[in-house]
């Protein structure tokens, strides 16, 4: 009884004294630490750089192809943190304030940690890390989303009307790219039709591919019917998407593709983006260009063709 007394005793001298707030707020610095490591540690094909590079893809919205990264996730995975430290210290202030006049007091909290986030982050990469054949495993169930499709009402490249609404029992893979584009939008075609061939004439039956173009000013439905022919692209496996440039850029910002228009060259710097999209019109997953995130795909549109088979 004696020593369950003191023991609640330590604990409310903990949360009430100095020592919650400066082991909350070394928490957050060293989480702040880890995000900034993981944002500026270069890419290698192994090690760190390695599982940098796939966790700033999967949380910070990295494209490979273009080294470009969504900062609008950046923002998201750290300003949370800041907020709620500033909450802590004001909730605490005088008796943080008092610990921390004892510098040699903070050491235990501080420890205490950075041990806990060294073993989030090693919890972590034995997830990530490769299977001894040295191919990284498609984490399917992990990276499985379950978001609302984007509402799209576009005219393909036959001037066929398009709603992406009207494919739900169809497995679609979305993507953006644009005709003049002389960099990554024929990796993102290529890619594309690489999945796609990848899959039996049963499997392409139940598939839809959809790109949106990102410069619907100049791209026509004549300017992608030939897009469409030089690709070997035939609806209505095929559909490349334009229409009312107000409505293209609306449906741009649903897919949540960020794009740029430099506005001397004209030149449209923008990401490389893939959503899989389910039998039931849910947002699967999401990839990029590369050759693990072209891998992936594939093995991410097996899962979502089987579905169907699986539930009967």
């Amino acid at each position: 009884m004696e020593r369950s007394q003191r023991a609640m005793k330590s604990v409310t001298h903990f949360m009430i004294g100095g020592g919650f707030p400066a082991f909350f707020l070394a928490l957050l610095f060293f989480y702040e630490l880890f995000l900034l490591v993981m944002l500026l540690a270069p890419a290698s094909s192994s090690g760190l750089g390695a599982f940098a590079e796939d966790f700033r893809v999967w949380c910070l919205g990295y494209d490979p192809a273009t080294g470009r990264t969504q900062w609008a996730y950046v923002i998201s995975m750290a300003t949370p943190q800041i907020f709620l430290g500033l909450i802590v210290a004001m909730m605490w202030w005088q008796p943080l304030c008092e610990h921390l006049a004892r510098p040699r007091a903070l050491v235990p909290q501080a420890a205490a940690a950075a041990i806990v986030i060294a073993a989030l982050v090693g919890g972590l990469v034995l997830v990530a890390d490769p299977p001894p054949t040295g191919e990284l495993a498609f984490p399917a169930d992990a990276l499985r989303t379950h978001h609302i499709a984007p509402r799209i009402s576009l005219t393909n490249q036959e001037n066929q009307p398009i709603e992406l609404a009207a494919m739900e029992g169809k497995v679609v893979m979305l993507t953006a790219m644009f005709a003049s584009c002389g960099h990554t939008c024929p990796l993102i075609l290529e890619q594309s039709k690489r999945a796609v061939e990848s899959l039996s004439p049963e499997q392409r039956s139940e598939l839809r591919v959809v790109a949106v173009t990102l410069d619907p000013g100049n791209d026509t439905t004549e300017v992608l019917s030939r897009l469409a022919g030089m690709h070997e692209m035939e609806t209505p496996l095929f559909n490349l998407l334009t229409g009312e440039p107000d409505e293209v850029e609306r449906v741009l910002d649903r897919m949540g593709v960020e794009r740029e228009r430099d506005p001397e060259t004209g030149v449209i710097d923008h990401a490389n983006l893939f959503l899989l999209i389910d039998r039931s019109g849910k947002v699967a997953y999401r990839f990029s260009l590369g050759e693990r995130q072209e891998r992936w795909l594939g093995a991410a549109l097996q899962i979502l063709l089987r579905e169907r088979t699986e539930a009967g």
